[in-house]
């Protein structure tokens, strides 16, 4: 009897034919995570920090605060669609992703005794910050040079003007690395951002 059966099961196998088509494998070979690209992001700054810094180039010597933060994507962002090597990535996947700025400088003008220079035109990136948190930029008049001009002045940004600030930010591939085991990698980062219109500041108590 066994051995019927086993025949049995051996014409079945035989008379089954399976078929395989090389290039129609069904495994996507689209990564698990969806990588970081190039393009435009909504989301919020949290942890901010400064720091001073002095250099001197070209026989110059200039003192500047340092700004960064981190910036963690919204869901807002499912709204969105990116193309990287002819892939498309749904905004969804990468809500919840931090990303590092850039640092951010506001340069410090000098005051009697001091012995570092102006750098007011290198003030813009700044200003741009400072307009997109929301913070209010008074102007006043000042003596330049002998004459009577209006200035715009920079105010000194404290962790809850930048902690919470909702902001579009175009991220991208920042500057190469090598890591402990010498190999190379580029992280991307935060290269700018711009105001977010409708976008709500998070209280620092609500958790990203």
């Amino acid at each position: 009897m066994a051995t019927e059966t086993a025949k049995m099961f051996d014409d079945m196998l035989n008379d089954t034919e399976s078929f395989f088509v090389p290039g129609e494998e069904t495994e996507s070979k689209k990564p698990k995570n969806a990588p970081n690209v190039r393009g435009e992001f909504y989301g919020h700054m949290q942890n901010a920090t400064s720091r001073e810094v002095s250099w001197t180039k070209d026989g110059k010597t200039f003192k500047a605060l340092v700004y960064n933060y981190e910036f963690v994507i919204d869901a807002k962002n499912s709204e969105q669609t990116y193309e990287k090597d002819g892939q498309t990535f749904k905004g969804e996947e990468y809500v919840g992703r931090t990303y590092r700025s850039n640092g951010i400088f506001r340069f410090l003008e000098p005051q009697k005794g001091d012995d570092f220079e102006s750098n007011s035109s290198g003030n813009k990136r700044y200003f741009q910050f400072c307009e997109t948190v929301g913070v209010e930029i008074p102007r006043k008049v000042v003596k330049m040079k002998g004459q009577d001009v209006e200035v715009q002045v920079l105010p000194p940004l404290k962790g809850t003007d930048i902690d919470g600030a909702p902001a579009i930010a175009l991220i991208d591939a920042g500057k190469p690395y090598k890591n402990k085991e010498g190999e190379e990698r580029t992280p991307h980062v935060v290269k700018f951002v711009k105001a977010w219109e409708g976008g709500v500041k998070k209280d620092a108590d609500i958790p990203f």
